[in-house]
């Protein structure tokens, strides 16, 4: 078993038990039910100023679409915890490709809401969801950093704290530190990608103060990047880079169940907290329509018990 594989697994490892833990710290979470609640509740003031909007039977039939694919996405993600612990070795490689996917219908659906009809892609969906809405989300959602300029947004500090190297990160009293240092090596990674894709190989235009010269990594922007980003790039991470970095870095069975309860713990949070926009925007009517549809047709086959509860707290519980 590779050491290298089983630091690159702690990694994520780390990171979903450092966001996990942010998302409970300060809140009720003896039970699914407390916690949900707990985040709404803090979550309401902030979607004060959403005006639900208006749709058209056509413009309904899509979001329906987008909110049915994130339940199935999550009910597929969530068969994974059936298995026992050493099967969950194998089988947690395509947990986070479902939760990601979990989450991206919902902020898709979201997108939707906000720019009917337009063309739009993970990139696209992800920065909206970063840049535009974050101050929609409770802590540590709202949170992210701007890779280019070093800026910490919603954090308690502006600029990323100084720790020293290596896995020290890993014990660090306050959890938004890693988080903060996890969101800046992914704008690290996003910058490499965009340079392999669009920089590489060519030259700056003319004009450029380097104009004729090869464009270099540094030449290009990080972006913005936020939680949702750090999800597309485990997905990443585990569907096409190094799959056998997850399969080979699981060594310690209580790893591999964290893995899994945290991506679980973690999914049912977001998803509260997304959907809870989606609700503000197209009303307790429909929102209840569609939660109701999707059960009726997963009952008695899977247990959708954590969907049960964001309807039951956000549909049959007034603010």
């Amino acid at each position: 078993m590779s050491d290298e594989a089983v630091k690159k697994f702690q990694t994520y490892l780390f990171f979903l038990r450092h966001f996990d833990l942010l998302v409970r710290q300060t809140r009720d979470d003896d039970t699914v039910e407390t916690l949900v609640s707990g985040l709404l509740e803090e979550q309401h003031p902030l979607l004060a100023n959403i005006q639900p909007k208006a749709l058209t039977p056509a413009r309904l039939a899509i979001l329906r679409r987008m909110m049915f694919n994130a339940w199935n996405s999550e009910t597929v993600a969530r068969i994974n915890s059936l298995f026992a612990v050493d099967v969950r070795v194998i089988t947690n490689q395509w947990k986070p490709v479902q939760v990601y996917y979990a989450l991206y219908f919902l902020l898709a659906g979201v997108h939707e809401l906000y720019a009917p009809g337009q063309r739009r892609g993970h990139e696209a969906t992800l920065r909206f969801a970063t840049n535009t809405i974050s101050y929609l989300f409770p802590h540590p959602w709202r949170c992210y950093y701007d890779f280019d300029s070093g800026d910490c947004h919603r954090f308690a500090w502006q600029s990323t704290p100084q720790v020293a190297s290596g896995w020290n990160l890993a014990n660090h009293p306050d959890a938004n530190v890693f988080v903060v240092h996890f969101y800046r090596t992914t704008g690290t990674e996003k910058r490499y990608e965009r340079w392999l894709e669009n920089g590489k190989k060519k030259k700056h235009r003319l004009g450029h103060e380097r104009s004729g010269k090869a464009i270099r990594i540094k030449d290009i922007n990080g972006g913005t990047i936020g939680f949702w980003d750090v999800l597309w790039r485990m997905r990443k991470w585990v569907n096409y880079k190094e799959a056998q970095a997850l399969l080979e870095g699981q060594q310690f069975l209580p790893h591999v169940e964290e893995f899994d309860s945290c991506l679980n713990s973690i999914l049912t949070a977001s998803a509260a907290v997304v959907e809870h926009v989606l609700y503000t925007l197209i009303g307790d009517e429909q929102m209840t329509e569609m939660y109701d549809s999707y059960l009726a047709v997963t009952s008695g086959k899977v247990d959708c018990s954590a969907l049960q509860v964001r309807r039951d707290v956000l549909c049959g519980l007034p603010f």
